[in-house]
């Protein structure tokens, strides 16, 4: 890549020169970690003519008012390329679509609430900016439109920044991820060439450093860490997250399904008669644009020739959601109780008393079990609310498996057992 006059340090400059399939730039709040991932894009814009690059976040209106301010005040205003910013050409205005440069290369703009045009076809590089915001089907998405068909580039990338976030998120655990850290100390801004602290940088850590909690650790700290106010304080790692292993054929199953919303999640658990231990063995995350019909048809097919005992979801409202899942195939259950907070105490008893342990493959629900927090107000938590209650998909299926209708260990034949 062309040599800047802007400085970059650690691993900003390792992430700027990287050619890795996957890589997320991680660290604190203020450590130059969105400028150096666009940064890299300007870069790329220029050197490949023709080369199709996206910019994007999980909500676009976020995109506007952090990422896209960053691009437009600071990188199309550096003065260490030969030529002049004003080449590059905006469509749309105040709402931008997209960027066009020399050569015919385009910086798209877009969120994933709204993907629109943005992703429509095949890029050379899709930058996520706040990865952490991301579940890993959204990540996984993204992954099938950088293949490398009609590639301008030599090689594709899935790239972002994240600040951290709770400590078994999806991005620790990517199998063939490159994963980097960004510090404080690799923003020019904060401190200088000597490693001493700028002005901006006493102002900048003096506020960050004041935070309290869990984002004093993440945001100041840059260190994955639970939430305040987690409701599932009792999972521990160590006794809780075991390594997926084949379930006997005889171990009774369940599937705890959340049949309604924008993504939809299925659960299933098997029970090890040995010591009545619950082992969630497998999940399934799909998000919005299925079809229900084709929901239950893959969650048929990952059950088939297993002995499914029941499957159960869905609170008291979604009675329409249980009656589809049961007119395409699988005859959804409601749970025996649906007071939520009931629902949670099973599982926490569960965990609590060892009887519940979650295999290492399923990402999304290892992620959210030490997400799930109270909302708080002022540093105290409000009675009796749940943070973003609606996000939190395979935890709702966990807690309508674990108030089934009826328990495997006191039933006596298999009711469905796809075939």
């Amino acid at each position: 890549m062309k040599q800047q006059a802007v400085e970059l340090r650690g691993d900003n400059a390792v992430f700027y020169e990287t050619h890795a399939r996957e890589a997320i730039l991680a660290g604190p709040a203020e450590s130059g970690k969105t400028f150096c991932g666009i940064l890299k894009l300007h870069t790329l814009l220029l050197r490949y003519p023709g080369a199709q690059i996206a910019l994007i976040r999980k909500v676009f209106t976020d995109l506007k008012t952090s990422a896209l301010v960053t691009y437009r005040r600071d990188i199309l205003k550096l003065q260490s390329f030969k030529e002049p910013h004003s080449y590059v050409r905006v469509y749309g205005g105040e709402n931008p679509e997209w960027f066009d440069y020399p050569g015919g290369s385009r910086l798209w703009i877009g969120g994933l609430d709204n993907p629109g045009k943005t992703l429509s076809s095949e890029r050379d590089v899709i930058y996520v900016v706040q990865a952490e915001q991301l579940m890993l089907e959204d990540w996984e998405y993204l992954i099938r439109c950088t293949t490398g068909r009609g590639a301008v580039m030599p090689y594709t990338q899935l790239l972002g920044d994240c600040n951290p976030g709770p400590p078994l998120h999806w991005i620790l655990t990517r199998a063939g991820m490159q994963l980097l850290s960004s510090t404080h100390r690799d923003n020019p801004t904060l401190y200088d060439a000597d490693g001493i602290l700028t002005a901006q940088g006493e102002r900048t850590l003096r506020d960050l450093s004041s935070m309290t909690g869990a984002r004093y650790k993440r945001l100041y700290l840059g260190q994955w860490a639970a939430p305040e106010g987690v409701i599932y304080d009792v999972f521990d790692s160590e006794r809780h997250k075991v390594k997926a292993f084949i379930i006997p054929k005889d171990w009774p199953r369940i599937v705890g399904i959340d049949p309604f919303g924008d993504c939809i999640a299925a659960l299933w658990l098997a029970l090890d008669p040995r010591g009545q231990v619950w082992n969630v063995y497998r999940e399934y995350v799909v998000g919005f644009g299925a079809t229900t019909e084709g929901h239950v048809k893959a969650i048929r097919e990952l059950s088939e020739n297993e002995p499914i005992f029941f499957y159960v979801g869905g609170g008291p409202s979604e009675r329409q959601a249980r009656t589809d899942f049961t007119g395409y195939g699988v005859p959804l259950l409601q749970p025996a109780f649906g007071d939520v907070w009931a629902q949670i105490d099973r599982v926490y008893a569960m965990l609590k008393n060892n009887q519940l342990v979650i295999h290492d493959t399923c990402s999304h629900l290892l992620s959210e079990i030490t997400d799930y927090r109270r909302k708080m107000k002022n540093g105290v938590v409000i009675d009796g609310t749940i943070e973003n209650e609606i996000k939190y998909h395979c935890l709702s299926g966990l807690r309508y498996a674990l108030t089934g209708p009826e328990m495997p260990a006191e039933q006596q034949r298999v009711v469905y057992a796809p075939r």
